[in-house]
C-alpha cells in the first residue's frame, strides 16, 4: 500500500506534493499529541479506578472480618463458660439470642458426633449425627478454631460451620455453630457503586457465593481474567475467600472516548484550515517552478535557451536567474563539446594506434578505423582475446578478469595483419571508471611497435658489443692461461714419447691427458659464455636457476675483478625458486651492472663488490653493491635515460642502464638505485615469481 501511494505521489506535480505535505505535516503532530494524551489519560484513569476499587474492597473485607471476629468472640466465650461451670442448654440459647446469624449450636464428642443441639428452626431431637467433617477435625488438632465449607440449609440458604475445641470433665469436645451468610450476601449486593461496576465473593472452591447479579450465584468463577474489564481482588486468608470488583472497559473509558471524538472534530477543522493555507502557499511557490520546468523542456528539445522572467528577489527568483545563466552556459558548452568531439575523432583515428572498447565478457563494442584495417572483416565479431591475442580462451591474468592484475597492461604480441605482414604490437588495457555497463568498460590500445622493437634490439646488441670490447682483454687472459697449460703438458708428453721414456706409466699418461681435457673444457666454457652473451636473439622465456646466471655473469668479468683487485662477496640464499624469463638477458644486466661497479671503484683504494640474492615478497631480490664514489642525487632521475652517461668519452655509450631497465621491465620486475656520494651505490633488481612470464 505504501509503495502504491509513493508511486502515485512521484507522478504528481509539485503543487499537489506541497498540498499533501501540508496536510500530512499538520495531521501527524495532532495525531501524535492525541495518541500521547489518550494513553496518558487512559493510564491515569485506570489507576484511579483501580485505587477506588481497592479502597472499597478493603473496607468490605474489613467489615466481613469484623462480623466473623464477633461471632468467634461469642463462640469462644460460650466454650469457656461451658468448660468451667455451665453445661445447660440455656447457655446455648443465649448464643442464638445474641447473634441473629447463628441458626444452630452443637456440642460434639471427640469423634465429631452430636451430643447436644440447640436449633433456631428445628426440634432439638437427640441422635447420633456426624456433625464435624474430617477436614475441620484435622484443623482443630493444630488450631484453636476451624472453618467449614459453604453449604446450604434445608431452606436453600448458604451457611458455614464454625467450631472451637473445649474440655469437659477431662474429655475433648467441640462447640460448633452453623452461621448464615445471608447478611454478608446482602451487604455485597447493596454495595453497587454505579450501573456498570459489580462486586462478587468467591469461596475456596471458586464458586461465586455472593454477587450483585443473582443469576451468577453458585457458578464457577472463570479461570482467566477477561481482557475487557478493569478490576481488583482482595483475599480473605482465614476463610480462603476472594472478593472481586470489576468494571467493563467500555464504561470505564467512556469519558476518554468522548474526548477523542471531540478531538477528532477539532483536528479535522485544523487540517481543513491548514490545507487551504497549503494550497495558497503551494501556488505561490510552485508557479515559478512550473515556469522553470517548461523552459527546461524547451531546452531539452533543442529549441535554444528560453529566458524566464520572474520578478522576485527570494530563492526562487535567484533560481530563475541561475537557470537563465545555466541555459546560456549550456548552449555554449554544447558548441564546445561538438568541437572537442571533432578533435577527439581526429586524435583517435589519426594517432596510428588501434583502439577498441571491450565489455566485461570480452565482447568488442567499438573499434577505430586503424584497428579495423589491421584485421579481416570476417574476424571482427570475435572476442578480444581471439581477435587481438589469437587465443581460444581469455589471456592469463587478464585485467578484464582481474582488475588488480598488471601483467597484460603492456604485453607485446605478434600476428599477421590484413595484408599478411608480420607485425609486433604493444597491447595495453585501461579500465573506464565511468563507462556505461554493456557499452564497453575497458579501453584496449594496440600500438604498432615493429620499428621500435628493431631499434631496441639494435640498442641491446650495441650494448653487448660495447661490453664485449670491455671484456676482450679479460677473455684473452682467461683463454690464454688454459692454453699455456695445455701447451706445456702436450710438449712434455711428446718429448717423453719421442725418447721412449720407459719410466712413464699409464697413470702418468692419463694424468697428462686429463689436465689437457680439463683446460680444454675451461676454454670451451669461457668461449660458450661469451658466445651466448654476444648472440643476437629474441626473447626466450623459460625457467632458469638464478645461481647459474650469477655464476656465468661473474665468469665473464672474473679477470677484470682480479685485475682491479676487487674483493667479491657472494650472498646467495639457498633453495631459491626458479624465475621464468630469458636467462641470457638477465646475464647481460648483471654484466652491465658489474662493469659499472668496476668503473665506479677505479679510483678507490678499498674496492668491494657484494652480489646478493634472496627471497622477497612474491619474487627474488638481487642486489649489486659497490664501494665506489657514488652517484650525485641530481643525476639519479636521469640514470636510466638512453644515451645518458657520466663516463668519459670512449668509455661508455649511455645504453647500458637503459637496456637494463628495458630487460627488467620485460621480466615484469623493477630496478632501483640507492647511492650516496663517496659511499658507494646499490642497484636493486626485483624479479617477480607470478608475473615474470616474459614478454
Amino acid at each position: 500500500m505504501i509503495g502504491i501511494l509513493r508511486s502515485w505521489l512521484l507522478t504528481q506535480p509539485i503543487r499537489n506534493k506541497v498540498l499533501v505535505f501540508g496536510v500530512v505535516m499538520s495531521s501527524i503532530p495532532l495525531i501524535l499529541i492525541s495518541l500521547y494524551y489518550y494513553s496518558f489519560v487512559k493510564s491515569d484513569l485506570e489507576e484511579r479506578i483501580i485505587e477506588k476499587q481497592s479502597l472499597i474492597l478493603k473496607n468490605l473485607s474489613r467489615e466481613i472480618e469484623v462480623d466473623f471476629d464477633q461471632t468467634w468472640r461469642l463462640i469462644n466465650e460460650r466454650a469457656g463458660v461451658n468448660q468451667l461451670y455451665d453445661h445447660t442448654e440455656s447457655n446455648y440459647y443465649n448464643l442464638l439470642h445474641e447473634s441473629g446469624s447463628i441458626e444452630e449450636v452443637v456440642v460434639t464428642n471427640e469423634q465429631g458426633y452430636v451430643e447436644k443441639r440447640v436449633s433456631r428452626y428445628e426440634l432439638n431431637l437427640p441422635g447420633k449425627e456426624k456433625w464435624l467433617p474430617e477436614s475441620m477435625m484435622l484443623k482443630l488438632q493444630t488450631n484453636d478454631q476451624a472453618y467449614g465449607k459453604v453449604e446450604f440449609n434445608p431452606y436453600g440458604q448458604p451457611v458455614i460451620k464454625l467450631a472451637v475445641p473445649f474440655t469437659e470433665n477431662g474429655r475433648q469436645k467441640t462447640l460448633g455453630v452453623v452461621l448464615q451468610l445471608q447478611k454478608i450476601i446482602g451487604k455485597i449486593s447493596s454495595l453497587r457503586q454505579d450501573h456498570s461496576s459489580y462486586i462478587y465473593l468467591v469461596d475456596s472452591n471458586e464458586r461465586i457465593i455472593a454477587h450483585q447479579d443473582y443469576s451468577r450465584l453458585w457458578r464457577k468463577q472463570p479461570n482467566e481474567k477477561s481482557d475487557d474489564v478493569v478490576g481488583v481482588k482482595s483475599k480473605l486468608d482465614d476463610l480462603g475467600w476472594t472478593l472481586v470488583m470489576e468494571q467493563p472497559e467500555s464504561t470505564a473509558y467512556a469519558p476518554i472516548k468522548q474526548m477523542v471524538q471531540n478531538g477528532m472534530s477539532a483536528a479535522v477543522l485544523v487540517i481543513l484550515v491548514v490545507s487551504l493555507i497549503s494550497v495558497s502557499a503551494g501556488l505561490y511557490f510552485t508557479n515559478p517552478i512550473v515556469k522553470i520546468d517548461q523552459a527546461m523542456n524547451l531546452l531539452k528539445q533543442g529549441r535554444g535557451s528560453t529566458r524566464i522572467s520572474i520578478n522576485r528577489k527570494d530563492e526562487l527568483g535567484k533560481l530563475a536567474n541561475s537557470f537563465n545563466e545555466m541555459s546560456n552556459e549550456l548552449v555554449l558548452k554544447s558548441r564546445q563539446l561538438e568541437q572537442e568531439k571533432e578533435r577527439l575523432e581526429v586524435v583517435v583515428n589519426g594517432n596510428g594506434a588501434g583502439m577498441a572498447l571491450v565489455t566485461k565478457d570480452y565482447k568488442i563494442t567499438w573499434m577505430n578505423p586503424v584497428l579495423r584495417n589491421w584485421f579481416k572483416n570476417d574476424s571482427l565479431s570475435l572476442p578480444c582475446y581471439a581477435l587481438i591475442g589469437g587465443e581460444s580462451a581469455p589471456c592469463e591474468d587478464c585485467p578484464i578478469y582481474d582488475p588488480n592484475s598488471k601483467s597484460l597492461q603492456d604485453k607485446r604480441l605478434k600476428f599477421k595483419t590484413n595484408n599478411d605482414e608480420d607485425k609486433t604490437f604493444r597491447h595495453r588495457v585501461f579500465p573506464l571508471n565511468h563507462a556505461i555497463e554493456g557499452e564497453g568498460e575497458f579501453l584496449v590500445v594496440v600500438e604498432d611497435i615493429t620499428e621500435q622493437q628493431l631499434v631496441e634490439e639494435k640498442m641491446v646488441q650495441t650494448d653487448k658489443l660495447s661490453a664485449l670490447g670491455i671484456m676482450a682483454s679479460s677473455f684473452a687472459h682467461e683463454v690464454n692461461n688454459p692454453l699455456a697449460t695445455i701447451n706445456a703438458y702436450a710438449e712434455d708428453l711428446l718429448d717423453r714419447i719421442d725418447v721412449e721414456d720407459e719410466t712413464m706409466s699409464e697413470g702418468e699418461t692419463e694424468h697428462y691427458l686429463r689436465v689437457i681435457q680439463q683446460n680444454i673444457e675451461r676454454c670451451k666454457r669461457i668461449t660458450g659464455n661469451l658466445l651466448n652473451f654476444s648472440r643476437k636473439q629474441e626473447w626466450n622465456a623459460e625457467v632458469f636457476d638464478i645461481q647459474e646466471i650469477i655464476d656465468s655473469s661473474i665468469s665473464l668479468v672474473d679477470y677484470q675483478l682480479k685485475k682491479n683487485k676487487i674483493h667479491l662477496t657472494l650472498s646467495i640464499e639457498e633453495n631459491l625458486p626458479g624465475i621464468r624469463g630469458d636467462g641470457l638477458k638477465l646475464m647481460q644486466v648483471m654484466v652491465n651492472l658489474i662493469n659499472n661497479a668496476v668503473d665506479a671503484m677505479e679510483e678507490e683504494e678499498e674496492r668491494k663488490l657484494i652480489i646478493s640474492a634472496l627471497k622477497s615478497k612474491g619474487g627474488i631480490l638481487l642486489k649489486v653493491e659497490d664501494s665506489g664514489n657514488g652517484i650525485s642525487p641530481e643525476i639519479i632521475p636521469r640514470l636510466f635515460d638512453p644515451f645518458f652517461t657520466t663516463k668519459s668519452a670512449g668509455k661508455g655509450t649511455g645504453l647500458g642502464l637503459s637496456v637494463c631497465y628495458g630487460i627488467i621491465q620485460q621480466f615484469g620486475g623493477s630496478i632501483e638505485v640507492e647511492s650516496k656520494c663517496e659511499e658507494g651505490s646499490v642497484f636493486k633488481l626485483f624479479l617477480p615469481l607470478s608475473e615474470g612470464k616474459g614478454r
